[in-house]
């Protein structure tokens, strides 16, 4: 299965403190991705690789997007940079060798930062698609139905009728 590791910059108001049940009012910016199924893949690998990628800014959860694969918005250029640097950083520091990964492929998430542009106003484009319904095709009976056995009979009663009146005719009667 193939991942898209695009992530927008999602900005939280409130931040539960972790000492207790005590509310900061400042406002953090996290990194969400923007498939389900990337952010399951990051909830699947080993404690340590979400536990890098937390500490970095991301969110195991995703977010719903409508910018096209490949790009960002540019006002999230600074915070993007920001939480990579973040993360390169825990990389490097903590390690990931041996970890577990799963399904979330570093390489593929690395070549998928390198090309991400920034982009004003790219709507993704997802076609509406709707399966065709299927022809029904009719099941043949394996015997007449009553029209066709009607239709059948006067054919028949037509063509005998035909040939007793040439036999009538030409004078050999049965």
């Amino acid at each position: 299965m193939v991942l898209e590791y695009d992530f927008d910059i999602v900005v939280n108001e409130e931040l539960e403190d972790d000492a207790g049940s005590e509310r900061l009012d400042i406002s953090v910016a996290r990194a969400r991705f923007r498939h389900v199924k990337t952010a399951g893949a990051l909830r699947a690998a080993s404690p340590k690789i979400r536990k890098i990628f937390q500490e970095a800014g991301f969110d195991l959860d995703s977010t719903d997007s409508n910018m096209t694969h490949g790009f960002y918005p540019p006002r999230d250029g600074t915070e993007r940079e920001r939480i990579l640097r973040a993360l390169f950083t825990n990389i490097r520091e903590l390690g990931i060798s041996g970890e577990y990964c799963g399904e979330f492929d570093f390489h593929r998430f690395i070549d998928d930062l390198k090309k991400a542009k920034p982009r004003a106003g790219m709507q993704r484009h997802v076609p509406d698609w709707t399966p065709k319904p299927r022809k029904a095709t009719p099941a043949k009976p394996e015997r007449r139905t009553v029209p066709g056995r009607i239709g059948f009979a006067l054919g028949l009663a037509v063509i005998l009728f035909a040939v007793l009146r040439y036999l009538a005719e030409t004078g050999s009667a049965p």
